[in-house]
């Protein structure tokens, strides 16, 4: 095989397979999609307007005179026009100051919503299970929610959501357990009908 035809081969390969190179200027750093800092997660438990409240369920221990109670991580962010209270949420801030009374509160720069389950056989995600206990009379009750477990129990058809009161000073931080139907939302009723 001559050296022409290798080389013609060579480049064809090289054509085929999209192989490219890039220059890059002397003292220049390659580029590189850097790992994106970790943003604030947690539980949608509230909105006002175009804000939500976040809370995170995973507590910090703080202890002040030989007693320990648990802190859980809680903001205001602004600039958040479609979030819905249950949903499980990261907020990336725009780096802008943040007011410390707590909760917090901040101004999003963007936000990630995570899939709400909907096990097998259940007509609700975890997200509307969630909504539904904390606009129960027992869930109003609680000033600052804390949505520590969510489970669905397809024999009895009800959803068991576990919260706790950052706001409570008692041992338990004010837990209750709420009970949810497992029945489908209005809006999807509606729509079906209309069709």
């Amino acid at each position: 095989m001559s050296s022409r035809m290798i080389v013609l081969m060579m480049l064809i390969i090289l054509i085929l397979t999209g192989c490219s190179v890039q220059a890059q200027k002397e003292g220049q750093q390659p580029q590189t999609d850097a790992p994106r800092e970790k943003g604030f997660t947690g539980y949608v438990v509230d909105r006002k307007e175009d804000s939500i409240l976040v809370v995170n369920p995973e507590y910090e221990e703080i202890g002040t005179n030989g007693e320990t109670s648990k802190f859980y991580p809680a903001k205001w962010f602004s600039n958040v026009p479609d979030s819905q209270i249950g949903t499980y949420v990261e907020v990336w801030t725009d780096g802008g100051p943040e007011n410390e009374p707590y909760p917090g509160r901040a101004r999003a720069e963007s936000i990630a919503e995570y899939a709400a389950a909907t096990p097998d056989g259940a007509k609700i995600s975890e997200a509307d299970a969630i909504r539904g206990g904390i606009y129960l009379a027992d869930g109003k009750e609680i000033s600052l929610p804390v949505i520590e477990d969510v489970e669905f129990h397809a024999d009895k058809g009800i959803w068991t959501v576990r919260m706790k009161d950052a706001m409570s000073t008692d041992d338990n931080q004010g837990q209750i357990d709420l009970e949810v139907r497992d029945v489908e939302p209005v809006e999807s009723v509606q729509e079906q009908q209309s069709e």
